[in-house]
C-alpha cells in the first residue's frame, strides 16, 4: 500500500496551479486518495482526463499514479485488510508508541504494559472519530454489536460499532469485483 497522504501532498505540488485556474478541479483531484466509491472515482478520473485546462505534464503524471492506483485509491482497497490505516502517519505515529515502550532492554513486565498503553491510547483517540456520526444512536440495540463486545477487545469493538454506524449512513457502494456489500439490520 502506498500512502494516500503522500500521494494527495505529490499532487498538491503537481496541480498547485490549477488551483487558481479551477478550484473545483483542483480540490477534485486532491479528494482522489481518499474516495471510496469506485464510480466517484473514475467519474473524477475521465473528468480530469477530458479537461482542457490541464497541462501535458500534469496529465502524464496523473496517468502515472493511475498505474499504481490498486495501491493507493481508497475505493479499491475496499477488498483489502489495512486495519483502518490509509496512511503512513497512522503507522508511524504507532512505531513512535512502540519505540518508547518496547526496546531489547525491557522485561516481559514492561512489554506488555507498553502494549496495554498503546491499545488504550488507540481506543481514546478512536472514541471520538466514531462518536462524530450521526446516527450511532440507531444502532445501540443491535444484537450482533453486543455479542461482539463480549467476545472482542474493547478496540475491535468500537471499530466494528463505528463501521455499523457509517454502513447506516452511507448508500451501499461495490465491495470487490462485482459483489455488493449489503448488511440489512432489524432495529427495534
Amino acid at each position: 500500500m502506498l500512502c494516500g497522504w503522500h500521494i494527495q501532498k505529490n499532487l498538491v505540488s503537481r496541480f498547485s496551479k490549477l488551483k487558481s485556474l479551477d478550484k473545483d478541479l483542483y480540490n477534485k483531484i486532491l479528494s482522489l486518495p481518499f474516495i471510496t466509491s469506485e464510480e466517484k472515482f473514475n467519474a473524477i478520473v475521465e473528468e480530469v482526463m477530458d479537461s482542457e485546462i490541464i497541462t501535458k505534464n500534469q496529465l502524464d503524471y496523473l496517468k502515472l499514479k493511475l498505474n499504481l492506483k490498486n495501491f493507493w485509491a481508497k475505493c479499491l482497497l475496499k477488498d483489502k485488510f489495512l486495519g483502518g490505516i490509509s496512511t503512513t502517519s497512522r503507522i508511524e505515529g504507532l512505531h513512535a508508541k512502540q519505540k518508547a515502550y518496547l526496546t531489547s532492554q525491557i522485561g516481559l513486565q514492561r512489554l506488555f504494559h507498553g502494549f496495554r498503553v498503546i491499545e488504550k491510547t488507540q481506543i481514546s483517540n478512536f472514541k471520538e472519530e466514531y462518536f462524530r456520526h450521526q446516527n450511532e444512536s440507531r444502532v445501540e440495540n443491535i444484537n450482533s454489536l453486543k455479542e461482539l463486545q463480549d467476545k472482542f477487545p474493547e478496540y475491535i469493538y468500537l471499530k466494528m460499532y463505528s463501521k455499523f454506524c457509517k454502513g447506516l449512513n452511507y448508500k451501499h457502494e461495490k465491495f470487490g469485483n462485482n459483489l455488493w456489500l449489503i448488511i440489512f439490520f432489524s432495529i427495534h
